[in-house]
């Protein structure tokens, strides 16, 4: 199937219709300025088919996802089967609906001239809510992106998720930075909250890990949460790629 043009993937499978993203952006190589997430309760349609028409700055079509596609109006809907041969010229447009959608609603009848998938729900266990940063700590990167699968199947959002990963970020700087400055464990749990228990993990978490590298990792995970709530990035590419990052941080180069 061409990656070219629009495609409508329906279901509530988020997990699989993250891997099938990832699988459109790596065959196309789309670079971060071509990739657009957008919310489609709240873009126009004039906005969404001038964005799907802009020639891709780095990369061979812009990738443009549509969360809550299901949201866009019927005139919207019409206009993008219109300009449908265009868009495919320059762009490869995903739309996404979780809900059912009525026989009456245009996107119904839009399935038979689009590229459709379907991703049929999956029985999973509960997620557990410390899964993926207790990975985070012991640098299991396939486990952190195995839980963070999880938690969006549970229906986690993955703003939530990106700050559950500011948060663990932000404890390893304080309780970095603090032990740096020669306090004890006591001490740093009367400071920051935590149980003198606590502390002794996070130390050893961050014991090989740099505080400025900590601090970058903080820094570009607030970067994030901007760019996607912004649409400028596409939130669950971007937290599997700082996953990814933050369990390689302070591991020792191989030569």
């Amino acid at each position: 199937m061409s990656p070219r043009g629009i495609h409508l993937f329906l279901g509530p499978d988020r997990a699989g219709k993250l891997q099938r993203i990832q699988a459109l952006e790596r065959s196309l190589t789309v670079q971060p300025l071509d990739r657009h997430h957008l919310d489609g309760a709240q873009v126009r349609g004039a906005e969404l088919i001038a964005l799907c028409r802009q020639q891709p700055a780095l990369s061979s079509l812009r990738l443009v996802v549509v969360d809550q596609a299901h949201r866009l109006d019927q005139a919207c809907v019409a206009a993008l089967l219109q300009h449908a041969g265009v868009i495919a010229k320059s762009a490869c447009l995903v739309l996404l609906v979780e809900t059912e959608l009525s026989v009456r609603h245009a996107l119904s009848h839009a399935a038979a001239s689009v590229a459709t998938e379907r991703f049929v729900g999956r029985n999973t266990i509960a997620a557990k809510p410390f899964a993926l940063t207790d990975a985070l700590g012991t640098r299991d990167a396939g486990g952190a992106l195995a839980s963070l699968h999880d938690q969006l199947l549970a229906g986690k959002e993955p703003l939530e998720l990106l700050g559950l990963v500011a948060w663990q970020l932000q404890r390893w700087v304080s309780v970095k930075r603090l032990s740096g400055a020669g306090w004890g464990t006591e001490r740093i749990a009367q400071v920051t909250g935590l149980k003198p228990w606590q502390v002794e993990r996070v130390q050893g978490e961050v014991a090989r890990r740099p505080l400025e590298s900590l601090q970058q990792l903080l820094e570009r995970c607030w970067q994030l949460d901007v760019d996607a709530k912004s649409g400028r990035t596409i939130a669950e590419l971007a937290i599997e790629e700082l996953v990814i990052e933050i369990c390689r941080n302070g591991e020792p180069t191989v030569v």
